[in-house]
């Protein structure tokens, strides 16, 4: 999971990158689109890798304690 996070992460970074230079933006403003594009993409794959794994544990204790009251 983690992978396809960063791999995504990337990606966004990357297509900042390509869109900065077709509008030929300068250094400075196309480092801060890169990071702030990256740091985005990677903190709402975290998040939702958190989610899905939250549920999954969650469905799982639920399971369990239904057992366990039979």
């Amino acid at each position: 999971m983690y992978q396809l996070i960063h791999n995504l992460a990337l990606g966004a970074a990357l297509a900042a990158l390509v869109a900065a230079l077709w509008q030929d933006w300068g250094l400075l403003a196309t480092l801060k689109k890169m990071v702030i594009s990256y740091l985005g993409f990677f903190i709402l794959g975290a998040v939702m890798a958190l989610a899905v794994r939250s549920v999954s544990y969650f469905e799982n204790t639920g399971v369990e304690e239904e057992t366990e009251n039979e």
